[in-house]
């Protein structure tokens, strides 16, 4: 008597734990080629600050070191600022990781997710380069059914453009 009470107990309540959880980690993958070589390439990415060279949105970018365990404060276009750490750098497989670091419930204007952490790879492609830069991310609004700007689709949106534009700023600037 007391499995068949549990059982449906669980029944009655399974509908309810599947839409009680939050957002759902997204996730976003980006690559360009670029015809520079990988160590040049590599050069200007090493260089944790030097999103401000490449990246049409980003402003400026403020750090005290370049080392993992650097933050870097970039500031957006848009006038606003974002902290972001590096967790590792291989200089042998030219790969660096790194994540946003937000308060709690701040929502980035154009930018509406709550947590971000990327890796930028630089490949070898005969001669060119591959850029590859992956990122995982939750949206920032945290209930069930966010208004479409909040949206996870508004937010891969998002991420997708700012890897791309990104991307293309630093093939620009490669292939120089």
């Amino acid at each position: 008597m007391k499995s068949i009470k549990l059982a449906v107990i669980g029944v009655l309540l399974l509908p309810a734990l599947v839409f009680a959880h939050g957002p759902s980690r997204q996730k976003v993958t980006e690559s360009i080629e670029i015809d520079a070589a990988p160590d040049k390439v590599w050069a200007i990415l090493q260089d944790f600050c030097s999103i401000k060279d490449w990246h049409p949105a980003i402003n400026s970018c403020q750090s005290d070191q370049l080392d993992v365990g650097a933050i870097r404060e970039i500031e957006l276009a848009n006038g606003e600022k974002v902290a972001e750490k590096l967790f590792k750098r291989d200089e042998e497989k030219m790969r660096m990781q790194y994540a946003m670091q937000l308060e709690k419930g701040r929502i980035i204007d154009g930018l509406p997710i709550a947590t971000h952490g990327s890796t930028m790879t630089v490949k070898d492609n005969g001669g060119k380069t591959t850029v590859e830069w992956k990122g995982a991310f939750y949206r920032s609004f945290p209930g069930q059914q966010p208004p479409p700007e909040l949206s996870d689709a508004a937010c891969i949106e998002a991420v997708t453009r700012l890897y791309s534009e990104g991307l293309q700023g630093l093939k620009a600037m490669a292939e120089k």
